[in-house]
């Protein structure tokens, strides 16, 4: 008999900023945050996993590359090291765009960016780090690749200034260096928090096998930090070959769990579906969530219906629209969101503290930012916490079950 996904007690809730718990619903009571930024941008919330993945479908086509350049005349400097790569020119313009379109709403007379493109490949964002140092620059975006990353984390020391990475959280982090996209994992752990607040605790992990370790562990602690429980991880091979093989020897894992998470967005996550929700393995599972990575074509399976997915919503990119496209003549995609937002934190700090507020202690308040991405915060660990819309696909299309909230 096939298995229908759902979530037992999960109620569709319209206003998560003061819920108590009802029979039959989940209780997100908690006092509402006043965010940093809130009163500078008056954004709501969206987020995408990595460079890239914009919701503009930006081409090459017309876009002009990223040169370096100096917008702005404030006295307070930001550095932005963007690729200029071919494969990355849209993404690049489009965050170089979506900054100046901040400086221009927040920043003005405030605020200069400094704007650095060079290859990705080349190993100049060591010496551009460093340069930017020199010069007293108080907060650097990018660079966009996790290998640049790497280097600077490996090759350079503080002080130096904070550095906002235009990578996804799978990136390992560094001293005062944080990721600005969100991943899988974070995903994920929506719609964790769901399944926990429905008493659906004991969890199970289907990945592809080679997803990275460190992942996987990220995963199991924010699990534990949601108040679930792991108890077990099963791999499967994502070729798609012997996939009945690899969840049999994980029998023993699927009998102790009632919800499951499904980690993968490769060619075999639609085999995968199909045959845990025959119910073959994990009879008592209940609850079933993937993540950002699903291909939308995979909404419309049988198989699929009542799974959880969480995503970024799109609405507050939609706030800059039409300014961005009146201004540069193309609407805007993540990625430019992404640049605006990355601008917005350095005028929301300067304007509220002054020219010496982009500081660590600030960046990591727990209360985090509000802004055309959404709800956010940069961790003290290095990475960054993004909220995402759950929802549960129904009928070949997502219903919303949790919106992103007013806070952490």
């Amino acid at each position: 008999m096939r298995m229908v996904w759902f979530v037992r007690g999960v109620a569709v809730v319209d206003d998560m900023s003061d819920v108590t718990a009802t029979a039959g619903r989940i209780s997100f009571k908690g006092a509402v945050r006043s965010l940093l930024l809130a009163a500078s941008l008056g954004l709501a919330g969206c987020q995408a996993s990595s460079l890239g993945d914009g919701v503009g479908g930006a081409t090459n086509s017309g876009i002009a590359a990223v040169s370096d350049s100096t917008y702005g005349n404030g006295p307070v400097a930001i550095a932005m090291l963007l690729p200029s790569d071919s494969s990355m020119r849209a993404q690049a313009a489009d965050i170089a765009d979506g900054a100046r379109l901040a400086l221009d709403d927040l920043g003005a007379g405030q605020l200069r960016i400094d704007f650095h493109a060079f290859s990705s490949r080349s190993g100049e964002a060591v010496s551009k780090v460093q340069a930017a140092t020199a010069a007293g620059t108080k907060l650097i975006i990018g660079p966009a690749t996790n290998t640049e990353v790497s280097k600077i984390i490996s090759a350079t020391s503080l002080p130096r200034p904070p550095i906002l990475a235009l990578v996804a959280n799978n990136s390992a982090g560094g001293t005062h260096i944080w990721p600005l996209y969100g991943d899988a994992i974070d995903s994920a752990l929506e719609g964790v928090g769901v399944a926990v607040a429905a008493k659906q605790k004991n969890i199970v992990v289907v990945h592809e096998a080679g997803f990275p370790a460190e992942n996987l562990l990220r995963l199991r602690e924010g699990i534990r930090l949601k108040g679930g429980n792991t108890v077990g991880f099963v791999p499967y091979p994502a070729s798609g070959k012997n996939l009945r093989a690899a969840f049999a020897n994980g029998a023993a894992v699927f009998g102790k769990a009632n919800t499951i998470v499904l980690l993968g967005g490769g060619k075999a996550i639609g085999q995968v579906i199909d045959i845990l929700a025959a119910g073959e393995f994990g009879k008592s599972i209940a609850t079933a969530i993937a993540t950002s990575l699903i291909p939308e074509v995979i909404y419309k399976s049988p198989s699929a219906q009542g799974l959880m997915v969480a995503i970024p919503s799109t609405e507050s990119v939609h706030v800059i629209a039409d300014r961005f496209k009146a201004r540069f003549g193309r609407s805007p995609s993540y990625d430019a969101a992404i640049g605006y937002d990355s601008v917005a934190i350095a005028a929301g700090l300067v304007r509220s503290g002054g020219a010496d507020a982009i500081t660590v202690a600030n960046l990591t308040s727990s209360q985090g930012f509000r802004a055309a991405t959404g709800l956010f915060r940069f961790r003290p660990d290095g990475r960054i916490e993004r909220r995402m819309v759950v929802h549960r696909i129904e009928n070949g299309s997502l219903k919303v079950i949790q919106e992103e909230g007013e806070g952490f």
